[in-house]
């Protein structure tokens, strides 16, 4: 009987490894027209991202918020629908509107960055396990004091508040299908009636 050959394979990853890109080189590739017009892209950990499309749900508790939060906080905060704000070198997101605090370039000279928000809301549509997963942890790990999210499908708003840096979580959430939410934003106190997000 012939001996035995036991032959030893060195493991191996089967997954190619994902090449990471910064801020910075994100924009650069924006300004070089590298992405075509309508496409919706952010940055989340170096890695872009395609974003879901804009239905009319969606459009409508956008607006919906606006319309909410923009007349009481004139001159007092700015409030900023899908605009750009950094997280980290590797992470640039568009979140559907987000409650600035004042600054007379109106962010013409940099995007915000977390230390800026003092409310921040995503509509979900598609979206909502991202937006309650990888993006809510990098909201809590960023220190975002307030994170909102329209939850479409269930028409709830979740609130999530206290978060947990170290954990990237957040200590308190609060769901609501109906009544009225209040939030005190730069010393104004705006009631929000939760039916009010989700028209239609």
């Amino acid at each position: 009987m012939p001996p035995r050959v036991f032959v030893q394979m060195e493991a191996f990853d089967i997954h190619s490894p994902i090449h990471r890109i910064s801020v910075d080189q994100f924009h650069r590739m924006i300004d070089a027209g590298v992405f075509a017009d309508g496409d919706r892209v952010e940055l989340i950990d170096g890695e872009m991202r395609d974003m879901s499309p804009i239905g009319p749900p969606h459009g409508g508790s956008t607006n919906s918020l606006t319309m909410i939060f923009a007349p009481p906080l004139a001159g007092v905060a700015i409030v900023s629908v899908r605009g750009p704000l950094v997280l980290d070198d590797g992470t640039e997101v568009y979140p559907d509107l987000m409650v600035l605090k004042q600054r007379d370039d109106r962010y013409a000279r940099s995007n915000p960055t977390a230390e800026d928000v003092l409310l921040l809301v995503e509509v979900a549509d598609t979206s909502l396990a991202l937006d309650t997963g990888v993006k809510l942890a990098k909201y809590a790990r960023a220190g975002i004091r307030r994170y909102w999210v329209a939850d479409i499908p269930h028409r709830t708003l979740h609130d999530y508040r206290d978060p947990d840096r170290f954990g990237q979580r957040y200590r308190q959430l609060h769901s609501l299908r109906e009544g009225l939410l209040d939030i005190l934003i730069e010393g104004i106190e705006i009631r929000v009636e939760t039916a009010e997000l989700f028209p239609g």
